[in-house]
């Protein structure tokens, strides 16, 4: 009997191999031969799953921002709307090897993304699943007193940027800006915009 091949498993496989050449070695360094032999294919698989360079990037980013998705998606189903809030920021900040492996590669990405129309789309679809995570967060927190007088949309935007702006800064300086100093900033924020503008209301 032939042996039945899970062709979307595999596509996976090469993907993933895909994202671990370019945290190694940048997009300049996953041509189809590199990769090739990090998935344990021949080119040719990898030419007939995503075509030539191109697609086989395309492909990689699509796989590194749907496994950031999927993590968002399970933080999202938490009762704690104020918890999911931080929790959905960090999640796209490098605080730990497997998130530092993919800001690398979303920001490798990114340089190119500028110029690239398919690369600045599946960017734009992921940034923009981000920001309407967090909304959905800040919305839920408002009935408990939290984030009052903000926006949801606004402030959702506000607080990625800085998550991502700290997450860079932590990239390129990692000894100023260790997980832990990026946590502190980032908790800060996030408290003083949780209860600004009840202490206003207090104060009144």
């Amino acid at each position: 009997m032939p042996k039945i091949v899970d062709h979307d498993e595999r596509r996976r496989d090469i993907a993933h191999a895909v994202l671990r050449v370019i945290a190694r070695d940048g997009v300049r360094g996953a041509d189809l031969r590199t990769v090739a032999r990090d998935a344990g294919w021949s080119t040719g698989v990898i030419s007939h799953y995503f075509g030539d360079k191109q697609g086989l990037l395309v492909g990689a980013l699509r796989e590194a921002a749907e496994a950031v998705a999927d993590r968002m998606r399970a933080i999202s189903r938490l009762g704690d709307s104020a918890g999911r809030v931080h929790a959905l920021l960090e999640a796209g900040m490098p605080l730990d090897e497997e998130r530092a492996a993919t800001c690398r590669i979303f920001y490798h990405f990114s340089s190119d993304g500028v110029s690239d129309p398919a690369f600045r789309g599946e960017l734009a679809n992921y940034y923009s699943w981000w920001r309407g995570a967090v909304a959905t967060a800040i919305e839920d927190a408002q009935p408990a007193g939290l984030f009052q007088g903000h926006d949801p949309v606004e402030l959702a935007e506000s607080l990625v940027a800085l998550a991502e702006g700290l997450g860079i800064q932590s990239l390129f300086d990692p000894d100023a800006m260790p997980p832990a100093r990026l946590r502190d900033r980032l908790s800060g924020m996030i408290i003083q915009l949780q209860t600004s503008e009840s202490q206003q209301v207090d104060h009144v």
